[in-house]
């Protein structure tokens, strides 16, 4: 028990310097595959959804560097996409026993009935970067998406 209590401090003492790191490095992220004004995308998420399928499509990984590096920022773009097309917001989750504690999430949607329901950015950018190319970005949110609105019903 005290091992999940200091790991949820940690978390939460390490979630303001993620979270000032990830506006930036996704703003630069978007503007490397080409799309503008890359500093929307703080704000219009879920327009920018089929430009980022389109320009990571087909993307190559060519070693375990690449892999984080890209991974990190599919992350990124994946909870503030959520964040934005649901109203929440990302947090550590805090609940014991929980598959997604002490991780950084996406949750708290205020358009769904179920209030726990969250998703793990960092799960959902693993199975996109791991699946060879051509990838499908677009297929990805959306069967996320229908997860979460089947969960909200059960």
């Amino acid at each position: 028990m005290q091992v999940q209590k200091n790991l949820l401090e940690k978390r939460r003492s390490e979630f303001e310097d993620f979270y000032k790191g990830l506006i930036p490095a996704l703003v630069e992220f978007v503007g490397r595959l080409g799309v503008k004004p890359a500093h929307e995308v703080l704000n219009q998420a879920v327009q920018f959804a089929p430009h980022m399928s389109t320009g990571l499509r087909d993307l190559q990984v060519n070693d375990e560097q690449d892999r984080i590096w890209l991974l990190t920022r599919v992350a990124y773009f994946v909870g503030e996409y959520f964040a934005q097309k649901h109203g929440g917001c990302w947090y550590v989750n805090d609940i014991a026993g929980s598959r997604y504690f002490g991780r950084y999430v996406v949750g708290r949607f205020p358009s769904f009935q179920k209030q726990t329901l969250m998703l793990d950015p960092f799960e959902v950018a693993q199975t996109y970067v791991d699946t060879p190319p051509p990838r499908q970005l677009a297929d990805v949110l959306a069967e996320v998406d229908a997860e979460l609105q089947k969960a909200d019903l059960q």
